[in-house]
């Protein structure tokens, strides 16, 4: 069980609010983890990533919507601190709509 499994389990079980969520606490913790893998480090911010896009919904606030993007972008700069040419495509790839 990776650590954003373990965090989502937490989640899973209350009412998800994306501006509850401590995406920076959790990249700063995950970047901080001297014996996981950088592939793995990813993975895990990709997942979350992820977790954030699922939960907005065609009833879901532009508030939301932007917020959701907010954190997105420093999920992103985070993988880009690993992997600094996908990092850079992520962020320019960003849907720039919302």
């Amino acid at each position: 069980m990776n650590d954003f499994q373990k965090r989502y389990q937490r989640l899973r079980g209350a009412k998800y609010s994306i501006f509850e969520l401590d995406v920076q606490g959790f990249c700063d913790k995950l970047l901080s983890y001297k014996t996981m893998k950088d592939k793995e480090k990813i993975d895990n911010l990709l997942q979350l990533d992820a977790f954030m896009y699922v939960n907005l919904g065609s009833d879901s606030l532009k508030s939301e919507k932007q917020e959701t993007k907010k954190k997105s972008r420093i999920i992103y700069r985070s993988i880009k601190k690993l992997d600094n040419a996908f990092g850079d495509q992520c962020l320019i790839h960003q849907d720039k709509s919302i």
